[in-house]
């Protein structure tokens, strides 16, 4: 067969390698210039840094053999380092009792224990509801440990009142469930590592996206053809499948595995489907990040992987130190900014970017002013879905329309709508091709629960 895979992230290049393993003829077609979608590492003028901080765990022994498997991608193996900067004091993260106690201001610490034994006492006699994130994180942890962290930074993260999220974000995104939950596991800790604790942790030498490169070139080896700066811009049923329109050509296909964003998929599909489905999907929304890459002369201090900053006098979200994951990596720091497109922080200049970041990372210790030697910025659109309050129903209708669209799989973070991981999106891909060739199901291969995306 002849199949179009939409999308170069790690899910598409994964679909298209199983593909032309398989001898069929696979043609990706991908937007930006180049592969790899959120998992690239971007090198040009001295810098090299992923987008963000990414480690790659898995669970299944059979994804961490392919990886291995690839062609120039060699891991290391590191101790997960990440923390939470709040108070002018250093949290560790994933949160530990033991920590927190310490650490925190002993009037705080003690009115954060108050309020959750009075969050106890509130749900005998009036329970919270447990749609919203905000309900569902106040019953577990309280009003201390919420408002002085979790609710800040989430607002920050996603750009809606922690009201309006679901709870599922925080069923799956939460690594201890409740503030009960974290005094058992500092005292007892489980024998059943959740994927959030994995204190260790592969990452390839020179850069996240060794991988999708390894799987770029293994498709081309392969006969696999990967157009890159290419865009869809409608898509026709035809007689032997699809007639796919490209900004600059037309390609004819059998069948598609699709794994950009759902909402796009759909409108690229036009009258194909009813407009119910369109109107679910207009509704779903991304999240986008621009992240500004700083390049120094001289080291780092922090060991730290990546570092959450939910206080609003930081403008950025996170931070990530590529040095910590590759030892030959520039003297770099990657600072990351949640936002919509077309909002403020998206149309912030090179230079205003950085005169924001110059005084978080001064009052940091991670560098002044005369130690910059360039900055560099890359905007990604659609980053994270966004679970807000009914997204799930509008989710659902869209990939049920989908599921029973003949000839086209849709897989991945972007492609159904879904908060996963690298080692998700890498399965998702390989399922998604042996769902084309008749032979899986991606619905039907995934447990589909929040312990199955649970990561931090």
């Amino acid at each position: 067969m002849k199949i179009a895979v939409f999308g170069a992230g790690l899910a598409g290049l994964s679909a298209a390698e199983e593909l032309a393993r398989h001898g069929h003829e696979v043609v990706v077609l991908e937007r930006e210039p180049s592969v790899g979608g959120l998992a690239s590492t971007v090198k040009r003028d001295g810098f090299k840094y992923d987008l963000g901080p990414h480690r790659f765990h898995t669970t299944s022994d059979e994804i961490l053999n392919f990886v291995r498997s690839l062609p120039d991608v060699k891991f290391s193996e590191l101790n997960r380092v990440s923390r939470i900067r709040l108070l002018d004091r250093y949290f560790d993260y994933p949160l530990a009792l033991s920590n927190v106690l310490t650490t925190m201001p002993i009037h705080m610490g003690l009115g954060m224990m108050l309020s959750f034994l009075g969050e106890k006492i509130r749900g005998v006699f009036a329970p919270r509801e447990q749609k919203s994130f905000e309900g569902w994180v106040l019953s577990r942890f309280g009003r201390g440990l919420y408002e002085l962290y979790l609710a800040p930074y989430n607002r920050k993260l996603w750009g809606i009142e922690p009201s309006t999220l679901s709870a599922d974000w925080a069923s799956q995104r939460i690594t201890v469930p409740s503030l009960a939950g974290l005094i058992r596991e500092t005292v007892f800790p489980s024998k059943e590592t959740v994927r959030s604790l994995v204190s260790t942790f592969h990452y390839p030498d020179g850069g996240i996206g060794n991988i999708s490169l390894a799987l770029a070139s293994r498709i081309t080896e392969m006969g696999g053809s990967i157009l890159v700066s290419t865009e869809p811009t409608g898509i026709q049923r035809t007689d032997t499948g699809w007639g796919i329109n490209l900004k600059n050509g037309h390609l004819e296909c059998e069948k598609i595995v699709n794994t950009i964003p759902v909402n796009d998929y759909t409108k690229l599909l036009g009258s194909i489907l009813p407009g119910e489905v369109h109107e679910a999907a207009s509704s779903l929304k991304f999240r986008a990040l621009v992240f500004l890459t700083v390049l120094l002369n001289g080291e780092i201090e922090p060991s730290d992987h990546w570092i959450y900053t939910s206080e609003d006098r930081y403008l950025f979200n996170r931070l990530s130190i590529p040095r910590n994951f590759d030892k030959d990596a520039p003297s770099q720091v990657v600072f990351e900014y949640s936002c919509q497109v077309g909002d403020r922080i998206w149309n912030m200049t090179t230079d205003e970017l950085f005169e924001s970041s110059v005084p978080g990372a001064e009052h940091l210790g991670l560098f002044t002013a005369d130690m910059v030697k360039g900055v560099d910025v890359k905007r990604i659109s659609h980053a994270y879905p966004i679970y807000d309050l009914g997204y799930a129903e509008k989710t659902a209708v869209v990939l049920d329309a989908l599921e029973n669209l003949s000839g086209s799989v849709t897989c991945g973070r972007q492609g159904l709508f879904r908060y996963n991981n690298m080692d998700h999106s890498i399965e998702m891909g390989k399922y998604a091709a042996l769902e084309i060739m008749g032979k899986a199901s991606v619905k039907n291969h995934f447990n589909w629960d929040g312990s199955t995306w649970a990561d931090g």
